[in-house]
């Protein structure tokens, strides 16, 4: 799954920037995210220090955030930011123990996504969240619900194609297996800062 979360990204990233016009490489990258927001998941249940979890994601925010605006000409928080709020979120929720806290965290949250136009958005962390709180099949049925209202606001159909990624997981990797870290670390952290830069380099190298 680690490596389908890197390639499928690639793809994405390389079509968005170099064949606009390709619907394919869209659709195909779609399947990158929530595989990246199961693994967020995965990461905050089972690290033994979530403070250097989270210092870990801002570096790499930090470093990303460059390379992400020259690759795509934007000037908004990448979507390492997403994730690394969604951790966050999730770590400050622990703490709290009435459901209206909660709620209203998660809330705000969501709302500050929005207006700080993070990669995702709201979308990021409500995905992040049906991986806490849903289990096997009801986690394809949030999906598609997620998906549907994105659909609606955004007029994003091409959106409902990550729900392949759910069903994946549900189906292969839910748990232990298919991730099991065969992927590198290094690899794995320093996979989105190092490709965004190559491709900006393409990009702008006249």
């Amino acid at each position: 799954m680690y490596w389908l979360a890197m390639l499928t990204m690639l793809i994405d990233h390389v079509g968005l920037v170099f064949f606009p016009t390709d619907p394919a490489w869209r659709i195909a990258g779609r399947l990158a995210f929530p595989i990246y927001a199961y693994a967020l998941y995965l990461g905050y249940t089972r690290t033994r220090n979530i403070r250097s979890y989270m210092l870990r994601l801002l570096g790499l925010a930090l470093i990303s955030q460059v390379p992400y605006m020259l690759a795509f000409d934007v000037y908004r928080p990448n979507v390492i930011w997403t994730l690394l709020v969604s951790l966050l979120a999730l770590a400050a929720a622990s703490r709290m123990k009435h459901w209206v806290s909660v709620s209203a965290l998660y809330g705000l949250t969501a709302l500050f996504m929005e207006l700080s136009q993070m990669d995702y958005g709201a979308y990021g962390l409500l995905l992040v969240l049906i991986y806490q709180y849903t289990r096997s099949y009801m986690i394809i049925a949030a999906h598609f619900v997620l998906n549907v209202v994105y659909d609606m606001v955004h007029h994003a159909n091409i959106q409902h194609f990550s729900l392949l990624s759910s069903i994946l997981i549900v189906c292969f990797a839910t748990g232990e297996s298919g991730f099991d870290g065969r992927v590198p670390r290094w690899l794995w952290r320093s996979f989105y800062p190092v490709h965004l830069a190559v491709i900006a380099l393409i990009r702008i190298w006249p």
